[in-house]
């Protein structure tokens, strides 16, 4: 069994050799607070020093990659009990023309650079099948639906965000702060022009990565028949 002062030196050696604390107490059992002690006030050279450093650096860079992998590896098992979830939601309502609906209007209309599920259109009536489409399928409750009107400044006015509520059957509370957009002249173009609203549902990473995977399985089942 070696002696403290045998501990020390071995400790101050492998300092010096550019380990760190951790490695050191994996060789030398002691306190860290023995360790710290005795490594304190050690004097490195230049060549030492930067021994040391690279060390540190790359025991950074390589818990770095191991903590990447692990974050990877966790991905991918989400994504695949996502998809698995996808497939057999989709076998369920494959022959549903609602349920093909819906896929293909966020398709054309809804968020792709986005890490929740978004739809944005002025079409009233889209709106509604949306919002219809979430309800049916998804059993999405509306406490998890947020809306944003993004409305030019001539239409301002016309208290649009009322508007949309009573269309929609929704809460004020449940409308996010509306957007307003410069209008070139002011004019009025389009009189019945509402603005334009942005349907948002909250914590929806996984909807939107079902999304992906029932836009494929769409084109599978039309390209089949």
């Amino acid at each position: 069994m070696r002696s403290l002062v045998q501990e020390k030196e071995m400790a101050i050696t492998l300092r010096k050799q550019g380990h760190t604390y951790k490695e050191i107490l994996a060789v030398v059992p002691v306190a860290k607070s023995s360790l710290s002690l005795w490594l304190k006030n050690l004097p490195l050279t230049k060549a030492e020093k930067i021994a040391l450093k690279d060390r540190k650096n790359s025991n950074i860079s390589r818990g770095r990659i191991k903590v990447a992998g692990i974050l990877h590896t966790r991905r991918l098992e989400r994504e695949k009990n996502q998809l698995i979830e996808a497939r057999a939601i989709f076998a369920t309502y494959k022959n549903n023309p609602l349920f093909h609906t819906g896929i293909a209007l966020y398709w054309a209309e809804g968020g792709k650079r986005t890490d929740q599920w978004q739809f944005m259109n002025s079409d009233a009536a889209m709106q509604n099948i949306m919002l219809m489409w979430l309800d049916k399928f998804l059993l999405l409750s509306r406490d998890n639906i947020r809306f944003r009107l993004y409305v030019h400044k001539a239409y301002v006015s016309e208290n649009c965000e009322v508007w949309w509520q009573e269309i929609l059957k929704v809460n004020q509370a449940q409308f996010l702060k509306t957007i307003i957009k410069p209008s070139g002249l002011g004019v009025k173009k389009r009189p019945n022009y509402k603005g334009c609203l942005r349907v948002e549902v909250r914590s929806s990473k996984a909807l939107l990565n079902q999304m992906r995977f029932w836009q494929k399985m769409i084109v599978e089942f039309y390209t089949k028949q």
